[in-house]
């Protein structure tokens, strides 16, 4: 609708041009004629009008084109720096320490993973998402295509699932584990059906650790930008939970610590997530005899890529 609306003003603009100088034309022609003496000064200031209609909507069409443009952008640098400037004086440097908003409702997950690009990296900690039935098929085409998926989800029934599944509201004990397990069927089910020549790579350890917070980060390769979503464990359940929204620049190398001037939740985040996960691939490539780590606890895609899939984000 915008994009109508936009070539309709551009092209009334032209008519405007255009018709202001053909009747400047006709009515200068007419002015000049001798039979038309005595309506001689009502041609001509009809000519010059279109004269003067012409000239003026010419020089805003090509202010706009030349110059309004690059004031817009001017004022957009100007007004969002001061705007920085302002909020992180009020929100105590939040800003700074990248912060970028919350959301109205729960995270949609599904609408980021349509926004994913080849080579895009998701990583996702969570004990388990009720929704995911209706969204696996968007995770299915985005490996397929090329973004590559490292998770951490809570194995069903563990310690750490019994406790959780008493402190959240509106799930019982026997449908938290319920879901639990079919969060995991589920990706089983996904990287069942990755093809053998895709692109991307799906990497998910069941574990049995403390989930901390539910996590959900998306590394744009392309754009070097880190886009991180993070929400609390509180009796209310995922799906409802508003999400904080993260954002911060793709680091290669060492990353500032919290000890640092500049440090950022972007990359605490993903320092706490890489550590998670560290622990995670420890457990299953050197299992201790007392405490075997099982196959079922490392689910890959595609086939040939498990030892790919043991791994982050390749920088």
């Amino acid at each position: 609708m915008q994009t109508t609306t936009r070539k309709l003003k551009w092209l009334l603009a032209l008519v405007l041009i255009f018709g202001g100088f053909t009747i400047y034309n006709f009515f200068g022609v007419l002015a000049g004629d001798s039979a038309n003496k005595q309506y001689a000064w009502v041609f001509k200031l009809v000519s010059e009008f279109g004269l003067f209609l012409s000239v003026i909507i010419s020089v805003g069409y090509f202010h706009h084109w030349l110059i309004a443009a690059e004031e817009h952008e001017e004022s957009k640098r100007t007004m969002r720096e001061s705007l920085v400037k302002y909020v992180d004086g009020i929100l105590l440097n939040s800003v700074k320490r990248g912060f970028a908003g919350i959301t109205d409702k729960g995270l949609d997950f599904g609408e980021i993973m349509h926004g994913l690009s080849p080579g895009d990296y998701v990583y996702w900690q969570i004990t388990f998402d009720p929704r995911f039935k209706h969204q696996y098929k968007d995770m299915e085409n985005a490996i397929n295509s090329g973004v590559h998926f490292r998770m951490i989800i809570l194995k069903p029934e563990c310690v750490v699932g019994e406790l959780r599944s008493r402190e959240i509201t509106g799930f019982g004990r026997q449908e938290f584990h319920d879901y639990a397990k079919l969060f995991k069927i589920s990706l089983e089910d996904v990287a069942a059906r990755i093809e053998k020549t895709a692109a991307g790579s799906l990497g998910v350890f069941v574990s049995e650790g403390l989930p901390s917070v539910p996590l959900f980060i998306v590394i744009r390769k392309k754009s070097e930008k880190v886009e991180i979503y993070s929400s609390f464990y509180l009796s209310a359940p995922i799906p409802s939970m508003p999400y904080l929204n993260w954002e911060s620049e793709l680091k290669s190398g060492s990353r500032d610590g919290v000890e640092s001037e500049s440090w950022s939740f972007g990359d605490l985040f993903l320092e706490y997530f890489e550590k998670r996960w560290a622990l995670e691939r420890e457990k299953f490539a050197a299992p201790t005899a007392s405490e075997p780590a099982k196959s079922d606890d490392f689910i890959y895609a595609p086939a040939s890529a498990r030892q790919f899939c043991s791994k982050l984000c390749q920088q």
